[in-house]
């Protein structure tokens, strides 16, 4: 009964707010964890199939892109191989991209294949010029002819403003094929290519590695968080019971004292 007593306060309704409180930041932090633990489980499966498809044979692209439709995840980094012909009319620059700590351009120009359609080819990157970020570089050419180019498939950006002209050189901040296909006169396939070999004069983009781990950790942090709540609620419902323990302890030695004198 002594036990009971001391614990009384756990039904006043400021310890029921408490414990209501807990349990919603217990929620909280186990659902946080799920979803850190389900971008991990992402990241793991990309960086599993970049390097899959580092060993594999190029796949023709019919059977991985189409037109009007961006590429799947599974898809996104899977190796592809066209022929076709530049078009250097459709060029554009994407700038703002930075290689080894130096800003730059990737250059993407639309390769146009036997049936008419076309897909998006980043070249590769160039420095900036030397006048600034946003001037257009020095970029050379594109082969003329019937090529064949092998990359990696990549995923349309978002379109972000800022598709303009700067020196009669066609300008974005994201490579967006839905934002390319209205300067050009053909269907574009969706997504783009990112050439594996780049020409001379350009550096290749690297392929970066998902930081998977990091979600990994996050997951369990926010377990551990999930874990401790309730132990701090058990701890502060003990420190609060304490002068309940020290009162009936009191009473207990004073009906001792009483029994004995009689």
């Amino acid at each position: 009964m002594i036990v009971v007593s001391r614990y009384r306060f756990l039904i006043s309704w400021r310890w029921l707010g408490v414990v209501a409180l807990a349990l919603v930041l217990v929620a909280t932090c186990v659902w946080l964890g799920m979803w850190q633990h389900d971008r991990y489980e992402h990241r793991a499966a990309t960086n599993e199939r970049i390097s899959q498809t580092t060993d594999m044979k190029p796949a023709a692209i019919e059977t991985v892109m189409a037109v009007g439709e961006d590429p799947s995840e599974e898809q996104v980094w899977s190796l592809v191989t066209v022929v076709g012909r530049y078009d250097p009319a459709g060029e554009v620059l994407i700038r703002n991209r930075s290689h080894e700590a130096r800003a730059g351009f990737e250059v993407i120009t639309p390769l146009v294949m036997g049936d008419g359609t076309a897909v998006l080819v980043n070249r590769g990157w160039v420095p900036a010029s030397g006048e600034g970020a946003g001037t257009p570089p020095e970029v050379p050419g594109a082969p003329t002819g019937e090529i064949e180019v092998t990359g990696r498939v990549r995923a349309s950006e978002s379109a972000v403003s800022g598709f303009n002209q700067v020196e009669g050189t066609h300008q974005a901040r994201t490579v967006n094929t839905e934002q390319i296909a209205d300067i050009v006169d053909y269907d574009l396939v969706g997504g783009y290519i990112m050439e594996l070999d780049p020409a001379e004069g350009f550096s290749a983009m690297p392929v970066i590695h998902e930081r998977s781990w990091q979600n990994f950790a996050y997951a369990y942090q926010w377990w551990m968080f999930a874990l401790m709540i309730p132990i701090g609620v058990v701890m502060l419902a003990r420190r609060e019971a304490k002068p309940a323990d020290r009162a009936s302890r009191d009473v207990v030695v004073a009906a001792d004292e009483v029994a004995l004198r009689g």
